[in-house]
């Protein structure tokens, strides 16, 4: 009696198909992708880089300049004042009033930075 069923089945493709390849080839050649993949990330990230560095330098310049340009408008805008006030008064009274003026402004400003500063640190 013959039997019957799957069970007599031979598998005859012990073979490998003809296009197949080694694991250990597939896999090298993986590792060699994502390498290269990463290269070109880290090349990319530096163009990039470079690209923004180039951008903030001359956005810096620019406000380097801008700056220069204020400090000499502030320094016209009090020989101005001075000017001004030397009409009512003599010269020298109004440069030291003038002077005068402008620190203690700007020893209010500095306390104050360095009360802000102090206070940061404590946090």
């Amino acid at each position: 009696m013959r039997e019957r069923g799957l069970f007599n089945r031979q598998d005859t493709s012990a073979e490998d198909p003809p296009n197949s390849r080694p694991i250990g080839d597939v896999v090298r050649d993986m590792v060699g992708h994502i390498a290269e993949i990463i290269r070109s990330e880290m090349r990319l990230a530096t163009m990039e880089l470079r690209q923004e560095v180039v951008e903030l330098k001359a956005a810096a310049i620019a406000i380097a300049v801008g700056n220069v340009l204020l400090i000499y408008a502030g320094i016209f805008v009090l020989l101005g004042v001075v000017f001004a006030l030397s009409t009512i008064w003599p010269p020298w009274v109004a440069a030291l009033v003038v002077g005068g003026s402008l620190a203690v402004i700007g020893a209010i400003v500095l306390q104050s930075g360095i009360h802000k500063i102090k206070n940061s640190r404590r946090k």
